[in-house]
């Protein structure tokens, strides 16, 4: 069936969407999964200072990761279970209902395959068959752990929000608004306000379009925050504890307008 509004043509761009997402996140991994390190700092910086200021950060990406390396593990167990029980399970079962006279016929059957010179063909398959099934489905068992952690969709999002200062947010947010905001379609995000939303990873959207409007309010309470303290306008802000206000842009229209 051809899509019939801008919003379902845009729809059929969420993979190519996605890759443009993954592209940007690949190019910034060693800030995504380390935020602050010594790596970064120049020379002459206060190294506990500057620890400090991205504390805030850190501890959100800590977070981020402890959920997500739960959630392999869980995958990682529930291939191992899946695993065994299709190596295992179908032989045990076997015998356990046919008794003393089916292992015999098992056994009976192994030896003949192992004289015939076919008893590795057989074993290498079934290996081959129940760890290929094992690795899907803990894939899968991973894939909807973490696609159902909102949390960490939401704690991702908040990052630009975060007080100090954010090296994620000063590697990406640039690039993260120009996707979000110019080159994806807006029909594309009206998507999310359906209530029968099509879009493969609700969730995971969310947090891409969050972050992009979270990194707008960064930039604005940095710019407000270098005006009223005197400062240049490519100095870097130290947000104060509390973090960036989510209402922040209200905040200063308001200010604007009175």
């Amino acid at each position: 069936m051809e899509p019939r509004t801008a919003m379902e043509k845009e729809l059929l761009k969420e993979s190519l969407y996605k890759n443009r997402v993954q592209e940007i996140l690949r190019k910034h991994k060693g800030f995504l999964s380390s935020s602050y390190n010594e790596d970064v700092a120049n020379e002459g910086d206060d190294i506990e200072l500057l620890k400090k200021q991205y504390s805030s950060e850190r501890k959100i990406i800590d977070g981020i990761i402890s959920n997500e390396r739960s959630a392999f593990l869980s995958g990682l167990a529930l291939s191992g279970v899946v695993f065994a029980s299709v190596r295992f399970g179908p032989r045990y079962l076997a015998v356990k209902l046919g008794g003393i006279e089916k292992a015999r016929a098992l056994k009976e059957a192994d030896d003949a395959a192992r004289k015939a010179g076919t008893r590795w063909i057989q074993q290498g398959v079934s290996f081959l068959f129940e760890a290929s099934f094992g690795a899907w489905a803990g894939y899968r068992g991973y894939n909807m752990i973490s696609s159902q952690n909102s949390n960490s969709y939401d704690e991702i999002a908040k990052i630009p929000l975060c007080a100090g200062k954010s090296i994620v947010s000063e590697k990406i947010c640039s690039e993260w608004v120009d996707l979000v905001h110019n080159e994806m379609s807006k029909d594309f995000w009206k998507n999310l306000d359906e209530e029968d939303c099509r879009l493969k990873d609700k969730g995971r959207w969310k947090a891409v379009l969050g972050f992009a409007d979270n990194c707008i309010k960064r930039k604005a309470f940095e710019d407000s925050y270098r005006k009223q303290h005197g400062m240049k306008s490519d100095d870097p802000v130290d947000v104060p504890k509390g973090g960036v206000p989510t209402d922040i842009l209200q905040m200063l229209r308001k200010q604007r307008s009175s």
